[in-house]
């Protein structure tokens, strides 16, 4: 049988050493917008989830996937909720004085996180792995938690007329990399998408 092309055989995930140095620049970003605006809460806030994204990117990709013990993808996982927490609150206290939190773009969000969540639960049932229960449990907390910031962002660009969307999209399809790596060591997008046994191997 002819072997089918697929274009995501060759695009590979993007390195550890990437992750962090695009990591480092955001928090450099976020404290000059800090420190051009100190009287915002909202730049503070996102000052501060940005440190914590940092952390939660230094203990996931500080070391070979292959390498790295559990309490540092603990810790990462950890760091990352509390980064999206906190920038849900940032962007919250931007939506309730002038916006209404109800809109078509927090409908449209949390129809997108309801995909999202079917994707994981496929991962799930095609992974040949077996997978650790309580390692599923902080993934599926972490869901809900990155849920919460993108439908607020996403509620928060519609009324806005902002493009601040799609950072949280980018945002989320990033840790879900790092998730699907995580949890079902997968290490290639086609990994993830293909429903072929033999690419869960």
């Amino acid at each position: 049988m002819k072997k089918r092309f697929k274009l995501m055989d060759y695009i590979p995930l993007i390195s550890n050493r990437t992750k962090i140095e695009i990591s480092m620049f955001l928090v450099i970003f976020a404290y000059i917008s800090y420190v051009v605006h100190p009287e915002s809460l909202d730049t503070t806030f996102c000052f501060i989830a940005m440190i914590f994204s940092f952390i939660g990117d230094i203990s996931l990709n500080g070391m070979p996937l292959e390498k790295r013990p559990n309490w540092l993808m603990y810790t990462g996982a950890a760091a990352f909720m509390v980064a999206h927490l906190v920038y849900a609150k940032a962007y919250y206290i931007l939506i309730k004085d002038l916006y209404e939190f109800f809109n078509p773009g927090m409908i449209f969000s949390s129809a997108f996180m309801v995909l999202f969540l079917l994707v994981s639960i496929i991962c799930v049932i095609k992974s040949k792995h077996t997978l650790n229960i309580l390692m599923l449990l902080v993934f599926g907390i972490y869901i809900f938690i990155i849920g919460i910031n993108f439908i607020t962002i996403c509620s928060y660009s519609w009324s806005a007329k902002s493009l601040s969307f799609i950072g949280a999209l980018s945002f989320l399809i990033s840790d879900f990399i790092i998730g699907i790596e995580t949890v079902f060591k997968i290490k290639r997008l086609d990994k993830a998408l293909s429903t072929e046994k033999s690419g869960w191997h």
